[in-house]
């Protein structure tokens, strides 16, 4: 490591405390020196900011009063990073545990690749075996269309300990440098739950950046605590309707939108998950009143 530039990590958090004092006590552990852990508390009711206060008085709090989603979550740390010194900027959901060296090596694969814009870790599930992987990046399927993650429930393998130039990363854990944020923006607020990561990734793309997964960076998640712990548990599958409409509809051809949620429908069947179909298919009839400027 040959340069040691400011970092500051966004931590998002909706209640779930016990989950969040464990990242941010992996990020505290960190080996890499120049560091400021940011919380960026989207509304939480349990209380997490007045313990985080107390219990990390080196971690910096943004609040905000109500759940604007991961991207308006997200948002608000950012800009409180580009606020202040920083040149490279880490989101992370706070159901995530860092290896004390994931910093030292997403920085450094910075360093070594110039046309970089953003940068993903290795991502193995917290629970069971924890080198399973969850997700080391996604990218496109054209039939049926989706964008597929790549290494899901995977075993670690030589496959996945190589730099991978990828179409897209999961927000569950991205870092990016102040350049490109400057050039390419911030997230798409229009994004509640999924695609914002998506949608912020063909952007980079666009912009002619490149997206790299680095196996030498490992983290370890939980896995949907929020939305999995959530009192409605049909509205998750509301907003991936809505976000597919949005998402699709800005960078495919409508066709792909309804090939992909007739897709959606006929898997759920399949697996006599019919709960999920109608709260999906009035996500996308919300995404869709919302792209022509119906009212919903």
């Amino acid at each position: 490591m040959f340069e040691q530039p400011m970092v500051f990590v966004i931590v998002l958090a909706w209640n779930q405390l016990t989950e969040t004092i464990e990242c941010l006590e992996s990020l505290l552990q960190q080996s890499y020196p120049n560091l400021c852990v940011v919380l960026a508390d989207n509304g939480s009711t349990d209380g997490s900011a007045e313990v985080v206060t107390q219990k990390f008085p080196a971690v910096k709090i943004c609040r905000q009063d109500v759940n604007a989603g991961i991207s308006g979550g997200y948002n608000l740390g950012i800009e409180y990073a580009l606020r202040h010194d920083c040149q490279y900027i880490i989101v992370m959901n706070n159901d995530t545990v860092a290896d004390k060296e994931m910093i030292s090596q997403l920085v450094q694969a910075f360093v070594d690749h110039p046309k970089v814009g953003m940068t993903t870790p290795k991502i193995y599930h917290y629970y069971g075996d924890r080198q399973r992987i969850w997700c080391v990046g996604a990218k496109w399927r054209p039939f049926p269309p989706s964008v597929k993650t790549i290494g899901s429930d995977a075993p670690d393998g030589p496959k996945f300990q190589r730099y991978i130039n990828l179409e897209y990363a999961t927000s569950c854990c991205l870092m990016m440098s102040r350049e490109s944020l400057e050039k390419v923006g911030l997230f798409d607020p229009g994004y509640y739950l999924y695609y914002d990561d998506w949608d912020l990734s063909t952007r980079y793309r666009t912009a002619g950046y490149e997206i790299l997964f680095v196996p030498t960076a490992h983290l370890w998640h939980k896995v949907s605590v929020s939305t999995q712990k959530t009192a409605k548990k049909t509205k998750p599958w509301f907003f991936m309707g809505k976000s597919s409409a949005r998402f699709y509809l800005k960078y495919k051809p409508p066709v792909i939108l309804g090939l992909h949620t007739a897709w959606f429908a006929l898997r759920e069947a399949a697996k006599l998950r019919f709960y999920r179909i109608p709260p999906f298919l009035f996500g996308v009839a919300s995404g869709l009143a919302d792209h022509w400027g119906w009212k919903s």
